[in-house]
């Protein structure tokens, strides 16, 4: 069957193979020193567990994947123990054989030596799964413990051990194979199993672009990164399976008493063949997202304008790969996946991944030909370019734009961690930016009363809402309705709470804009007049109404509850999103919104959003002013559901109103304490205003992140379960072994 034998058929091969396979494990569970590694591996993992648990519970620990940290952890919680056990298991397969003189025997059974390779190698890989079974305890004490930790990551991870542990048992047969010692053999098998592992640590320091390259394509530690995050590469698996076949072949060759030097040259040719078929697949497999959310797989939306991009667009990242401490930057992991996904849908991007750290010149270099100074380095930051010469456009992405990490303590020791990555909009709209010159400028008003949007006061500015818009590459500027042509260069007017009518003037140079075909989006809350039992106008009734959308004078109240805020005043609503281009990605989101008023359609208009059935227009407006408990009544109020956004197009003008101003305040919609889609309801609604859909239906990608809130008695009977129940296992079923023996 391999390496000079003679073919013959492949069931009797089979049933030889598992013969010995069967003998090895018999052998194992009926040896005490099997059940001595057993044990302490089991108390090793016990042990990592528990103290993990110990450091996630703790009150200022950020929220972070539990089991990512056990699979894709340090050297000594993870590495150490599965090299350990690796050699251990390995040592004695050939070795023992060869001291006891029982090796002849066993090739004149008659056994041919690829046959005991194999079998030994599938009775110890047996055996390997057999000590891993017992880890899913863990994952059965987190459910038990009401967390919630992803069943697709974990599994992935458990992918990972099984990979690993078939390429180091692999590398032990063949240590096992070359000498007599078991204690030489598990030696050789722990040095070469620990070199193999560093060496992806080598991918960043090698002056050579192909040795790099290779260093990085089979580092381990990548490896387990990726696939405890829930990112599956399937060239891992052709990877592992190869380096199996060609470590399970040379071990045949020095097994075989009648090995020749023909042998050696079988063993490189298949090496080769199976390097060749691991870059083949490497190039052709599939990068499989395992996550519950799929939050590493690009959205609909996103693919479709990468497929839309035709001209080259040069990426550059700069982005440091290991930070303080020699821990890997998550920023670095994340790019990477992204941009490598992008690339496969959109051709036309040509990626290119710069380390700060070694190569600081050519950094600082581009950096300066972007206008930018060195303090970017040590972040990071994308580099984005497109055309030659005079059509030459550039732009930029900072860490800031990518991702929101967690916060936390803890972080300081464990390494910073992304709670939501944010790059796949900041980059599309950064793309497009390059790619298609045409800009969209969004002119606000101001003077009314509306919040500054150079303000950083938290209830008093709009200093987010234009950071909001600049970053998805629009070009924000005050409108100057006083000028006859003020307007003339403006895409879309924004009127956003105004607390007074807009004088008449300036109200017709909106009016002259919408009917020459410009844009316009207003953010018109309930403004209540101090002592009056009305509503503020704004001067922009007769225009909204003509597109079917007037603003009513009753104040829109919901009993689903805003968190921290007033109830009633200030809601949440999830379901009650219209039918329309820019709001089908929000369908089932939450959005939030603040003393709203009443808005009532009419055609052509189309609700983008409405209260539930149990809300309702309050016309009681001194009774509010007044701190009084407002109570529907059917005499003067309208009973939901109400309409509080809406949309309407006629005559190649678009018009969209949100009947709340207060959800775009600096205090709500920072980015990393907003809970709801707020921020999503804005930009969609604009990038269907200016038909720039680019800016439809992408959002965040929230990581997983899970916090341990365990009480001191949860977290003591799950340390004694992990401490005593995993290696009393294995001392146990080791006491029933040997019991069964003696008699």
């Amino acid at each position: 069957m391999s390496l000079g034998e003679p073919l013959q058929s492949p069931w009797p091969w089979l049933r030889g193979a598992l013969a010995v396979a069967h003998r090895e494990l018999l052998s194992l569970f009926v040896t005490p020193l099997a059940y001595l590694v057993g044990t302490l591996f089991l108390l090793n993992q016990g042990w990592n567990f528990a103290l993990l648990l110990q450091f996630l519970n703790d009150p200022l620990a950020a929220p972070g994947p539990v089991m990512q940290f056990y699979f894709g952890g340090s050297f000594f919680i993870f590495w150490l123990p599965v090299i350990f056990i690796c050699s251990a298991l390995s040592m004695r397969l050939v070795a023992e054989e060869r001291r006891q003189g029982t090796l002849e025997a066993l090739l004149t059974a008659p056994l041919s030596p690829s046959q005991i390779v194999v079998g030994k190698l599938v009775g110890a890989y047996t055996f390997y799964v057999a000590l891993w079974l017992p880890t899913a305890i863990f994952y059965v004490l987190l459910r038990g413990a009401a967390v919630s930790p992803e069943i697709g990551p974990i599994l992935s991870g458990y992918l990972g051990v099984l990979l690993v542990g078939g390429t180091f048992l692999a590398l032990g047969l063949l240590a096992s194979s070359l000498v007599r010692s078991q204690m030489a053999a598990a030696v050789m098998t722990f040095v070469a199993s620990t070199i193999f592992l560093l060496a992806g640590l080598l991918a960043d320091q090698v002056e050579s672009p192909w040795v790099a390259s290779l260093l990085q394509w089979s580092s381990l530690l990548g490896m387990m990164q990726e696939l405890a995050q829930g990112i599956v590469d399937y060239h891992w698996v052709f990877f592992h399976v190869g380096a199996v076949a060609v470590l399970t072949a040379a071990a045949i060759a020095m097994v075989d008493p009648r090995r020749r030097w023909e042998h050696l040259a079988q063993i490189v040719l298949l090496a080769i063949a199976c390097g060749h078929l691991g870059v083949f697949f490497s190039r052709h497999a599939g990068r499989d997202d395992w996550t519950e959310g799929r939050v590493y797989t690009l959205s609909d939306r996103a693919r479709e304008v990468l497929a839309g991009l035709k001209a080259p667009i040069d990426v550059t990242v700069v982005v440091p790969t290991t930070i303080g401490g020699g821990r890997p930057n998550p920023l670095a992991g994340e790019l990477r996946e992204v941009l490598l996904r992008m690339r496969v849908v959109a051709p036309s991007l040509r990626l290119r991944f710069l380390d700060p750290d070694r190569d600081r010149q050519q950094a600082e270099a581009m950096l300066a030909d972007y206008g930018l100074s060195g303090r970017e380095l040590a972040d990071g930051v994308v580099l984005i370019r497109a055309g030659q010469g005079s059509k030459l456009r550039k732009e930029h992405v900072l860490p800031s734009d990518l991702v929101t990490y967690a916060t936390g303590p803890d972080v300081q020791m464990s390494g910073p961690r992304v709670k939501a990555f944010r790059g796949e909009e900041a980059l599309l709209a950064r793309f497009l930016g390059v790619s298609d010159p045409r800009r969209t400028v969004v002119c606000y008003t101001q003077g009314h009363g509306e919040p500054a949007f150079d303000s950083l006061e938290p209830y008093k500015g709009y200093a987010h809402l234009r950071d909001l818009l600049a970053g998805a590459n629009l070009e924000v500027r005050p409108a100057e309705l006083e000028r006859p042509e003020g307007l003339a260069e403006c895409n879309l007017v924004l009127v956003a709470g105004p607390e007074g009518a807009l004088p008449t003037e300036q109200v017709r140079a909106i009016e002259r804009f919408v009917d020459g075909g410009g844009d316009l989006l207003v953010l018109a809350g309930a403004v209540i007049l101090r002592g009056r039992p009305d509503l503020a106008p704004t001067g922009l009734e007769a225009l909204t109404a003509r597109f079917g959308i007037r603003l009513g004078e009753r104040v829109v109240l919901d009993p689903h509850t805003m968190p921290g805020a007033t109830p009633l005043l200030a809601f949440t609503l999830v379901d009650g999103w219209g039918s329309h281009p820019a709001v089908t990605s929000l369908v089932g989101q939450p959005a939030s919104l603040m003393t709203a008023r009443e808005l009532v359609i009419e055609a052509p208009a189309i609700t983008l959003l409405q209260t539930s059935e149990q809300g309702w227009a309050e016309a009681d407006i001194e009774g509010l002013q007044s701190g009084g408990v407002p109570h529907y009544d059917a005499s003067y109020d309208q009973i939901g559901p109400i309409p509080v956004a809406a949309a309407s197009e006629r005559g190649g003008a678009r018009v969209a109103v949100i009947a709340s101003h207060d959800f775009a305040l600096n205090a709500v919609l920072r980015d990393d304490v907003i809970y709801d889609r707020g921020r999503d309801l804005i930009l969609n609604t604009i990038g269907w205003l200016a038909q720039r859909e680019a800016l439809l239906g992408i959002r965040a990608r929230e990581r997983e992140h899970v916090k341990l809130v365990l009480l001191p008695e949860q977290i003591q009977r799950m340390s004694l379960v992990c401490l005593l129940g995993l290696p009393g296992f294995a001392v146990g079923l080791g006491i029933v072994a040997l019991w069964r023996r003696r008699r």
